[in-house]
Parts: C-alpha cells; structure tokens; sequence
C-alpha cells in the first residue's frame, strides 16, 4: 500500500494532500551521494528507495551534474523492481521536498558520500539539502573534496569520518571539539585528539598504545571530556600479549560480580567482557570494558553518570 500511496500522491496536489492526511510518519530519511542520487525512507518496516539519475549529455562525465534540472527518477520499493516515473518532471530537490512533506519528516536527513560523488558541486548540494544529521565521509574520497564536504556540512549531529583530510594538525582537532552527538574516526589520532573530543560519545577505530590509553585515563580522572558518556577504541597487543590491560599508576575500584553483569546487561556487552571501574576525583564512576581478539584489545571507557 505505501507504494501506491506515494504514487497517488504524484498525480496532483489535491492526491498529494488527500495522502499527507493520512499522517503516514517517516522514521528515517536517507541520501546516498555517488554518481546518482538515492533517498531512502523507512516507516515502519517498509522501505523504499527514490534513485534519481543525471540526465546529462557528457557521456564522459567531465561536467558538473546540475542537480537543479529535472533528472529521471525510479522507485524501488522493498525488493520489487525499479518503476521509472514519468508523472513529474522533478529536480532532485523537488523529489526530496515532495518526500519529506509527504511523510511528515521535519528533520535533517542522514547524507552518505562515496565514490563518484565528484560529479555533484558540493555547494548546491548543501543547497538542496540544507543541514544533516549523520554525514558519512568515506576514505575513498580525495582530500580536496573530504574538505569542501566538511566545509559545507559543517553541523552534523553524528559525523563518520574515515581519514583525516587535513595536513595542519590543528584542522582535525578543530572536528573532535565540535560539540556533536557522536564522532567515529578511522585514522591516526593523538592523546590531545582524545582529551579534546567534545562529543557525547567517540568511536576511534585506528588501534594505540597501552600508554597513550592509560594517559587519557589519568586525564579524564582530573577532569577531562567532561560531555563524554563513551569512548570506543583499539589498543595494540604488541606491548601486552596477555590481553590485559594495565592501568599503571591508576586507582581501580573493587567490583561484585553481580555488579559487573548488571553494566553488561545494561550497555548490551557480551558475557565474555573484562570489567574495571574507575573514578573521577569528584566521584562520578566510569569502567573500562575489555575484549581480547588477535591482534588488538578492543576497549570501552563507559562513564556511569
């Protein structure tokens, strides 16, 4: 029902209204940036995809894209196949306005680059898009573009970012004290990153030493990241094949066991996890999660507010 819904809605704006009337509320809305422009709403647990198509004559790709000429359109719903609409004659942000009106959705979109998004002017895409919510910039990117990208969406609640596209030091550190929901960094990263993340939570993929962990720790113990619930990261088991972590010169807290399962339970840990609690000097508590793999240590810093 929801495909032919959507489609109704395209047959005039008395059909589009009748719909909007039904107060079916989208749960998410998506852009995925490559060659080709895809907006994929959730409601409920259904699913459908609107893939919006350049319908430029540069066969080798040498232009610009302009995103403000009505481009061809297909919807996708679920796993059925593509249906190309030939109803209206929409840019792409008539479709996304059209979408979110239609559905109910006020809020910023997620916004997914990835390769062959280079064809697209970054400028007017922030101009049909306007601010977002998750922004995902991939490796595959180059460094030029990862920076216009950053520039122009320059307010994402969450932001993915999978290498650093900055030679000035400063620059990156400029994006961990963005006060932002959560930031997850793919790249080499230093103790003064860590102590400068001013989001609600970090997920540092990029592995480091035990020392430079047990740095941040001493830090946060004295009042550091004082906005971060967790941090997730990676320690390098070369300096500690036993798969421990050891927090030198770091007073750790005694734990019941009943204790440690009740924080598994609660942050949806599995049973095999190593459980140590730590406190800030003005009492507030926070554990280090541990799971031992091959090579790395995977870590947790929870704090218990």
């Amino acid at each position: 029902m929801l495909h032919f819904r959507f489609f109704i809605s395209l047959v005039s704006s008395k059909t589009k209204n009748l719909v909007t009337s039904l107060g079916l509320r989208a749960d998410c809305v998506s852009i995925t940036i490559t060659s080709i422009l895809s907006i994929s709403v959730d409601i409920g647990r259904a699913r459908f995809h609107l893939i919006i198509f350049n319908n430029s004559n540069d066969e080798n790709g040498e232009l610009t894209a302009d995103i403000t000429l009505p481009g061809s359109a297909f919807f996708y719903f679920e796993d059925n196949a593509g249906i190309q609409l030939t109803t209206q004659s929409f840019n792409f942000s008539n479709w996304l306005n059209h979408i979110q009106s239609l559905f109910c959705w006020l809020k910023p979109p997620n916004v997914y680059f990835a390769r062959g998004c280079e064809i697209f002017e970054v400028q007017s895409l922030k101009d049909a898009i306007g601010n977002v919510n998750d922004l995902f910039v991939p490796r595959q990117l180059t460094d030029v573009l990862s920076r216009e990208v950053l520039k122009q969406f320059n307010t994402p609640n969450i932001l993915y970012l999978h290498k650093n596209p900055f030679e000035d030091v400063s620059e990156i550190q400029k994006f961990f004290i963005q006060n932002r929901k959560s930031i997850i960094f793919d790249d080499v990263y230093s103790l003064d990153d860590m102590l400068l993340a001013n989001s609600k939570r970090a997920e540092l993929t990029h592995p480091i030493s035990q020392k430079q962990f047990n740095q941040f720790v001493k830090h946060w113990i004295r009042g550091s990241n004082p906005r971060l619930q967790c941090m997730s990261l990676a320690i390098d088991k070369f300096d500690f094949p036993s798969g421990e972590v050891y927090l030198k010169g770091i007073r750790c807290t005694a734990m019941e066991e009943k204790t440690k399962q009740k924080i598994r339970e609660n942050h949806s840990l599995s049973e095999n996890v190593d459980v140590v609690q730590v406190r800030r000097k003005d009492g507030t508590p926070a554990v280090v999660v541990t799971k031992d793999s091959e090579h790395v240590l995977y870590v947790r810093f929870i704090v218990l507010y």
